[in-house]
């Protein structure tokens, strides 16, 4: 058997009982999508189809991956919802940490995402592909994916919702109050009036020393939404200038705390694009087909994560990184580790249901 047809093999024989959908062949087509952007590394599809391990043509498999993108049957978030459940109890004896950003997918198109915090990663959860260009997005789309992520938590979870200052407009915050028990902190600019002790004042009129933090409780977020919450004047040793922080926390260095594992989700678009899927190369135009695109790369992604984690926690990464420390993220030692297994031939593990690791 070849290490193509091993790959394949072993992603339909994991996936069927983990997602029934309407079509039998929609499972089927799927499992070749993964297989083919883990093995390529392209989450193209004229790329994708030349690593699918069947007797039908490139042209053919291209052209069944193309219909599958365009099914309005495949619902992204039904098809999704088991693994982004799974994903979420798994970790739920600890806080869930859930961070929000937008990215450049496929041609003028941006996905608005978010994932849960484990590592130094970030694990895909919902996610909304819309027209347009980098920047800020409305209010309306922040709620929209957060109310997907919110059907998908389980009961009594610690949350903490995570964002930079595109994320700190007052109607969603005042939806997050309204609608959920969830804690948050998010960066703010420096222009915005918040109201404390019957004074308006500008953010960045309350300073700290260079090195230190505080917080200053019981504010009024902005003059026209007066939305009840605490401002965090950060300012790190390593930073030029403060950070402004909003947030429900009630302590300066729990915020900051929370705030530093944002950037996690970096790392995930740096993957799914330059550094690893090149997702942003996908040449799909339509929303609709690049939101489906993404559960499959979403899925390579959770799978690579997976096999990173339990090469580190077996001490099989010495064989693909450096003896003496770890270079490589976990996100590349899972993908060198497929590689390496296939070439040693080592059995293959698909881990497409996700379980935290002591490394």
């Amino acid at each position: 058997m070849t290490d193509r047809k091993r790959v394949y093999t072993k992603v339909l024989k994991k996936l069927k009982p983990m997602l029934k959908l309407s079509h039998q062949g929609h499972v089927v087509t799927l499992a070749m999508m993964i297989t083919g952007i883990v093995l390529s590394g392209k989450a193209q599809l004229s790329v994708m189809s030349a690593e699918v391990p069947v007797a039908s043509k490139n042209q053919s498999l291209e052209m069944r991956m193309r219909r599958w993108v365009k099914q309005p049957a495949i619902d992204v978030e039904v098809t999704y919802l088991p693994f982004a459940q799974q994903i979420l109890a798994a970790l739920s004896s600890a806080p869930l940490l859930l961070a929000m950003d937008g990215s450049q997918v496929g041609r003028g198109c941006m996905v608005l995402m978010v994932g849960v915090v484990y590592r130094s990663r970030l694990l895909p959860l919902a996610w909304v592909v819309y027209k347009g260009k980098k920047g800020h997005t409305t209010a309306a789309r922040h709620i929209e994916v957060l109310c997907q992520v919110l059907e998908l938590v389980p009961a009594g979870a610690e949350v903490v919702l995570l964002g930079d200052a595109e994320y700190d407009n007052t109607e969603m915050l005042a939806w997050v109050q309204a609608h959920t028990t969830w804690q948050f902190v998010m960066r703010t600019a420096g222009n915005l009036l918040i109201g404390n002790q019957g004074h308006w004042h500008r953010v960045d009129t309350f300073e700290v020393t260079h090195g230190r933090l505080k917080i200053i409780p019981e504010i009024a977020f902005t003059q026209s939404a007066a939305l009840p919450a605490n401002l965090v004047v950060w300012w790190g040793a390593s930073y030029d200038a403060p950070l402004f922080l909003v947030t429900s926390l009630p302590t300066a260095s729990r915020a900051a705390y929370f705030y530093r594992r944002r950037f996690r989700i970096e790392t995930f678009f740096s993957d799914q694009k330059s550094r690893g899927f090149h997702i942003h190369q996908s040449h799909l135009a339509d929303p609709a087909r690049l939101s489906r695109l993404l559960i499959a790369a979403c899925l390579a992604y959770v799978w690579m994560i997976g096999l990173g984690l339990l090469t580190l926690a077996n001490g099989q990464h010495k064989l693909i990184d450096r003896t003496d420390r770890t270079d490589k993220s976990i996100f590349r030692l899972g993908r060198d580790w497929l590689k390496y297994a296939l070439k040693q031939g080592l059995p293959i593990q698909v881990l497409l249901r996700f379980q935290p690791v002591r490394c």
